[in-house]
């Protein structure tokens, strides 16, 4: 078993053996030990917790199906009328999902294949585009954010993250004129929508499997991260510029070696150092106002015990994305808020340096 390790693998538990194993080659590992994006500041402190402390995959409130029904499913049924509104659509996609992981279902895949990977990774960003997903990046997995070691359902090391939109209009009525609840139509139309994406990668040639969003077995923030598509915000999830907050991320995992995109500073951290308004608006006070370190990393980590209590009994609450200025009034409005100066990350830019320092001045 050792001689099968890479250096970059994880040391993972075995329930069935009782014997510790490896992972495969942990690809996505170099990304986020040199992206300063995702704040780690002491990587050997953040490889031992995945180690001995793999995150979970759901938080215990939302751990068993049963559990599920009891907290959200009054709430669906004031709202929709049906307490399994969502629920069956979620759990239908999930079955999907985890028959495709297990190779119980083995799709059809085209015998001709694509074999210019850019047009490849247009064409899917195109048709991700028809879908109402306005975001997509490409990175590797990182095996650290594999929840509850399943390296097992996780064949492929080529993730593509997509970035589904809700819709402007619907986080707008949050709270006062609540017409639908926005995160699980995201869920549900996300995980509909991954499903045809899939679809169409098998038409190119390609194998893939779905991750629906409504699924903690791979974190999705920090993939969005390493692939350029946005930054963190306060409150710990992945902020992108053509939908702010208003969306619940879907990925895929591809056994394609598509041409990958690079973490970018999108200057969002500068804005929202001068904000903070979700978490001066979170009724169930469950965002924190500063920097703490966990796991290795300096983050801002929301309680989820207080968010998920909010969640269930104020309708989805939301107050967060309703507030959030990359969501309502858009990215571009909240940069040209800020101090020309602060708008450029000067270590990686090729700008005027001088014009800038001069622009400063007559702020």
């Amino acid at each position: 078993m050792v001689e099968e390790a890479h250096e970059t693998s994880i040391t993972r538990w075995d329930p069935d053996t009782s014997l510790w194993k490896f992972s495969p080659q942990n690809h996505g590992k170099e990304i986020t030990d040199n992206n300063p994006y995702v704040n780690i500041v002491d990587i050997g402190e953040f490889d031992k917790m995945s180690t001995l402390y793999p995150y979970p995959t759901y938080p215990k409130l939302m751990a068993s199906e049963e559990s599920f029904k009891r907290y959200f499913g009054p709430m669906h049924a004031e709202v929709k009328g049906d307490p399994f509104h969502y629920m069956g659509s979620i759990k239908k996609g999930k079955e999907i999902q985890n028959k495709l992981a297990s190779g119980e279902i083995v799709p059809k895949v085209s015998k001709e294949r694509e074999e210019d990977l850019l047009k490849l990774k247009m064409e899917i960003k195109s048709y991700a585009r028809e879908l109402n997903m306005p975001a997509m990046g490409v990175t590797k997995v990182d095996r650290r954010y594999i929840s509850d070691e399943k390296d097992h359902l996780v064949p492929y090391d080529t993730i593509i993250i997509f970035a589904p939109e809700m819709p402007l209009e619907n986080v707008k009525g949050i709270p006062n004129n609540i017409k639908t609840l926005s995160a699980f139509d995201s869920y549900r139309e996300g995980g509909e929508n991954i499903l045809k994406i899939a679809d169409f990668i098998r038409s190119k040639g390609y194998r893939c499997l779905p991750r629906m969003s409504f699924d903690g077995e791979i974190k999705l923030p920090p993939h969005a991260v390493n692939a350029g598509m946005g930054n963190y915000s306060t409150y710990g999830i992945c902020i992108i510029p053509e939908v702010g907050t208003r969306s619940k991320l879907v990925a895929l995992l591809i056994d394609a070696e598509l041409p990958l995109d690079d973490p970018r500073d999108w200057n969002i951290e500068e804005f929202c150092s001068r904000c903070r308004m979700c978490q001066k608006s979170c009724p169930g006070g469950s965002i924190p106002k500063e920097e703490k370190r966990f796991r290795g990393a300096l983050k801002r980590q929301a309680d989820y015990h207080r968010c998920l209590e909010q969640m269930t009994t104020s309708k989805e609450c939301m107050r967060c994305v309703r507030v959030c200025p990359f969501s309502i009034i858009g990215y571009e409005k909240c940069m040209d808020s800020l101090p020309h100066y602060y708008r450029y990350n000067l270590e990686r830019d090729k700008i005027n340096k001088l014009k800038l320092l001069k622009m400063k001045e007559c702020e």
